[in-house]
């Protein structure tokens, strides 16, 4: 019997001591807290876990290459692990591995250092393959051919990683190839009228499409004349000119851009599409209409729409890029079943690799003195 009793008192001083031995597990805590810096060798972000050790259900967040941490101490049965302030953890508390905590400030996160100096060449190399961008002289039937992992092709507004994705197409997805660098295909998508590039390096050539000829076409003071159904007219803004890059049947391209690199450009494209050929303007297509072509926007970017008008009252659809860094800015309107759409990029060649409002705002003026005129 008194044995019994001695383990039932040993087991009781046993759980009596446990929170002790936690909080001794804890940490050995300084008398004050400690500034130290999070310091990775990759610039990557540093873990705070619940616990002093790796596992899949203790992490509590992460801390960005460089932010100040308060440490409170180091782990007594771990010296490998800190435990730090962290208003996220349970009792304001958290835990990370002490290797990547510095008692200076780190220099420039060489992850971010990496990925502008990456940004940079593949900027380059856009404006290299925008420069030798020609038209084919006999347009091609192509198809993607995806990787097997991915399973799609990226589709882009430029020729160049650098460029914004327009959409992602699937394996066996046709093509109409209007022109060509050496490396990428400048494209129509056949489903939705959209004109990008693709890399030549995942896509079949199928076979040659035929070629519509077309009359010549007038620039001046940006008027353009589309198949002789009507003409765009506009006048361009200081120092831009424009560029018919293909024009073949119902398809037309043009790039719009400025002799200073700082400003933006913009691709004109004006494609017939069958779905809108009872449509004179924008103005008049219905709610649903107007839901499924901002459904094209929102489906694959993170965009802003909004709409507003021409000088001549014909509505145009503004599709804007939200976050920081805009790169993008889609206007579309419609107008005798053809869509008529204009991207603004900045130049490849900019310091910045963003629009800015006052840039994005100048882009929408310019488009609200767009006209539509009958051809004579």
């Amino acid at each position: 019997m008194k044995k019994v009793l001695s383990l039932v008192l040993a087991a009781a001083l046993l759980l009596a001591c446990v929170p002790a031995v936690l909080a001794n597990e804890m940490g050995g805590y300084y008398s004050n807290p400690v500034t130290m810096y999070v310091y990775t060798d990759d610039g990557g972000r540093l873990n705070v876990r619940s616990e002093p050790r790796v596992a899949k259900n203790n992490l509590l967040g992460r801390l960005d290459y460089g932010s100040t941490v308060t440490v409170l101490g180091v782990v007594v049965v771990n010296s490998d692990w800190m435990l730090i302030s962290y208003s996220k953890g349970p009792e304001g508390i958290g835990y990370v591995q002490r290797r990547y905590l510095s008692d200076t400030k780190p220099g420039p996160n060489p992850k971010k250092q990496q990925e502008d100096a990456q940004r940079k060449k593949d900027l380059a190399e856009l404006n290299r393959q925008l420069a030798s961008l020609r038209s084919l002289t006999t347009p091609l039937m192509i198809a993607v051919r995806a990787p097997r992992v991915s399973g799609w092709v990226n589709f882009r507004v430029g020729p160049g990683v650098a460029a914004s994705l327009i959409t992602t197409m699937g394996d066996g997805h046709e093509l109409k190839a209007i022109g060509e660098t050496d490396k990428w295909y400048q494209a129509i998508d056949l489903n939705t009228s959209k004109t990008g590039f693709i890399s030549k390096n995942y896509v079949t050539v199928l076979s040659t499409a035929p070629v519509v000829p077309v009359a010549p076409e007038k620039e001046a003071m940006g008027t353009l004349n589309v198949n002789g159904e009507f003409a765009l007219q506009c006048q361009l803004p200081p120092s831009y000119t424009m560029q018919v890059i293909n024009q073949l049947g119902e398809k037309l391209t043009a790039f719009i851009s400025s002799s200073d690199v700082e400003k933006p450009i913009l691709q004109l494209s004006v494609a017939y599409n069958e779905l809108y050929s009872g449509v004179a303007r924008m103005n008049d297509l219905t709610a649903e209409q107007l839901t499924q072509l901002e459904e094209t926007f929102t489906g694959m970017n993170e965009v802003n729409i909004t709409y507003g008008a021409t000088a001549y009252g014909t509505k145009l659809l503004i599709a804007r890029e939200i976050g920081a860094d805009t790169d993008f800015v889609d206007i579309l309107t419609v107008y005798k079943g053809y869509f008529i759409e204009f991207v603004m990029t900045p130049n490849p060649r900019a310091q910045s690799g963003a629009l800015t409002d006052q840039q994005i705002q100048m882009c929408i003026d310019f488009l609200s003195e767009v006209d539509f005129v009958e051809v004579v």
